[in-house]
């Protein structure tokens, strides 16, 4: 590791000390810090989930202390309860829980995180108690009993697979595997419109798409499209995933991936109305897809992927750099579009094969921080909020990785630059930035620190300056909330 990448992993740490000193201080054993008015949420179910969320970050980051504080408080939380006439949202508890517990576990082997993770998988199963057994959205614990929705999103349904799978692994249990499968199952065979695009929502009692819901990478949808490849990762006789991910990759890239006319920059926009119109707008939730391309032209070799990976990185990256705080929006559009052929994104040749080996470092660093002006022409956020969220990061750390071009680190510092500069709190924690687009401190932040900034955007960006066995792509995936679970093999 060079001296640079020292120091910036260091930072970072520090970073996450100050964030969980605040979580220590005012909240330790709640759902969420509440960093400027120095106080706790519980709006998840007291499940400690910023705490259960971060047991793998402490673990990577080397705060052994803190983590055995933490790893201690576990052992108290009962998940199989939940306060009076609360629902518990069986995606989020899936992704952050359960997921935290396993990774934690994957790290550890401590015996009582694999134990805890199967109470938290327990009380989520209950949620697949449905005529088809696609998921509620909600369990009503106390009553142990799915809620009575009818509907849900897809990134809700075909997202919690991976968890599900890896407790089924580790516990030798294979009804959690047996209830994700099938809930994948439904979703591919239900009928819709385009190969290899769906709806964002699917009706649980009927199993047929809502023919009006968006086509999107973005929210409702995103973490359906990453765990494709990712069931394949996890498990590679799972290729029934690498030819779901293979045909959806390829029609996200006919359908949805478009070219700003002012800016250039390629973007990924929405369908809205089913396929009525489309949207020239990209969710800072949809950034995680650069990343995903780029572990698929990794783990498939598909190189030209890798191409369109970097382009769209940029275009994320770009709605950062764009603005006086240096923090992406959390919505941004684009002044008017084209869209584009398969044989323009993909270059006029083929490159060589992708290896995993770092590249020769590029020495024109400059080039990234030129022309940003140019590059944001007609590029205008419709949401000026940044939420902590670790999309971006995420694919530049993957992009990273697969690359080794080291652009991807200096993007990467240059956000980390703008979180600290206009998201910390004093005395501990980072809230949310109102608008990206306002340098000044009074009343420009809200007093919330989600988990995922603890469990992924801290963490992405400790990864990002660390050595790349350090949670080695080869060795685990990680799941829509960074959580490392081994591969099997």
């Amino acid at each position: 590791m060079s001296a640079t990448n020292y120091k910036r992993q260091l930072a970072i740490r520090e970073a996450m000390k100050h964030a969980w000193s605040g979580y220590q201080q005012h909240a330790f054993g709640k759902d969420e810090l509440q960093p400027i008015s120095k106080s706790y949420n519980n709006r998840w179910g007291n499940w400690s989930v910023s705490l259960v969320d971060t047991l793998d970050t402490l673990s990577i980051m080397g705060m052994q202390d803190e983590y055995t504080e933490a790893k201690n408080h576990v052992r108290n939380i009962d998940f199989t309860q939940s306060p009076r006439n609360f629902r518990v949202p069986m995606f989020e508890m899936a992704i952050r829980a359960l997921g935290g517990l396993l990774g934690a576990y994957e790290l550890d082997n401590d015996p009582i995180l694999l134990q805890k993770a199967q109470e938290v998988g327990d009380s989520l199963a209950i949620a697949f108690d449905t005529p088809l057994g696609l998921p509620s959205t909600h369990v009503d614990l106390n009553n142990r009993r799915p809620s009575m929705a009818t509907t849900i999103c897809i990134a809700e349904s075909g997202s919690v697979q991976l968890e599900f799978k890896k407790l089924s692994q580790l516990t030798g249990d294979d009804k959690y595997r047996k209830l994700a499968e099938k809930a994948s199952d439904l979703l591919e065979s239900a009928p819709r419109k385009h190969k290899g695009l769906y709806p964002s929502y699917i009706d649980i009692v009927t199993g047929q798409y809502d023919k009006n819901a968006v086509l999107s990478v973005g929210s409702y949808s995103d973490s359906f499209y990453e765990y494709q490849l990712k069931q394949y990762v996890l498990d590679k006789k799972e290729t029934k995933f690498k030819d779901q991910y293979i045909v959806s990759s390829t029609s996200i890239e006919e359908h949805l991936v478009a070219r700003d006319l002012s800016s250039g920059r390629l973007f990924l926009g929405t369908w809205n109305g089913g396929d009525s119109y489309f949207v020239p707008e990209m969710e800072h939730l949809a950034c995680f897809y650069p990343g995903h391309l780029a572990l698929g032209a990794r783990v498939l070799n598909r190189p030209t992927d890798l191409i369109l990976a970097e382009e769209l990185a940029y275009t994320c990256y770009i709605s950062y750099a764009m603005t006086p705080t240096g923090l992406g929006p959390e919505r941004f559009r684009f002044s008017g579009y084209e869209f584009i052929d398969h044989a323009e994104s993909s270059g006029a040749m083929d490159p060589p094969p992708v290896k995993n080996k770092k590249k020769e470092k590029s020495n024109d660093l400059s080039g990234q921080r030129q022309n940003i002006k140019k590059e944001s022409k007609g590029i205008k956020a419709t949401d000026s909020r940044y939420l902590l969220r670790p999309e971006t990061l995420e694919s530049l750390f993957i992009l990273y990785r697969v690359t080794g071009d080291p652009k991807y680190q200096e993007w990467g510092w240059n956000i980390f630059l703008g979180i600290e500069k206009y998201t910390k709190v004093e005395g501990g924690g980072y809230a949310s930035l109102r608008n990206v687009y306002e340098t000044g401190s009074s009343g420009s932040l809200d007093d919330v620190m989600e988990s995922f900034f603890l469990a992924e955007t801290l963490k992405y960006l400790y990864l990002l300056f660390g050595p790349t066995d350090l949670i080695s792509l080869d060795e685990y995936v990680l799941n829509t909330e960074a959580h490392p679970l081994k591969i099997i093999k």
